[in-house]
């Protein structure tokens, strides 16, 4: 399903909307198109209409600090699905870089996604004293790299608002 980019009235982006939704908001004259999809218009009985790619918004919309909440999907996703010790995509589960029996929280930087087997090999210890080496370092997402990574592959017009 194609994926319209939603830009505030600043050209910051705000989200990430289905085709339909963006639409209307443009024929409501919500929103104004940025970049559309020459090639591939909206056709309807009466009248052939640009399909939005980026869309900005006529009224600048106040939106406090969007934090990206912490869940076992979120790890997940900010990881790739992939182990991050051997690289696998099977058997997937949550690590504490730091054990929990040692002080470790439930943080952004502490938890990494990762394979049955490399967590009971990594047993109760840091990597570092089990030996394996993180193909990842654990960080705290932005909303941004988020609103990135939604729609899998990147379209090129979303890059230069998404700071990239």
């Amino acid at each position: 399903m194609d994926k319209v980019l939603v830009l505030n009235n600043d050209y910051t982006p705000l989200n990430v909307t289905t085709l339909k939704r963006g639409f209307k908001l443009v024929y409501k004259g919500k929103a104004e198109i940025v970049y559309s999809d020459e090639t591939n218009p909206i056709v309807s009985s009466f009248k052939n209409f640009n399909r939005p790619s980026v869309i900005r918004l006529m009224r600048f919309i106040y939106t406090p600090y969007k934090k990206v909440p912490l869940s076992r999907y979120n790890i997940f996703r900010r990881d790739g699905h992939k182990c991050v010790y051997c690289g696998t995509n099977k058997n997937l589960t949550i690590d504490h870089v730091l054990p929990k029996s040692r002080g470790g929280d439930n943080t952004w930087k502490n938890l990494v996604t990762c394979c049955g087997i490399c967590n009971l090999k990594k047993d109760d210890r840091t990597p570092e004293e089990a030996g394996m080496d993180l193909i990842k370092k654990p960080f705290t997402p932005t909303y941004i790299q988020f609103i990135e990574r939604m729609n899998g592959e990147l379209k090129e017009e979303w890059k230069q608002f998404l700071m990239i």
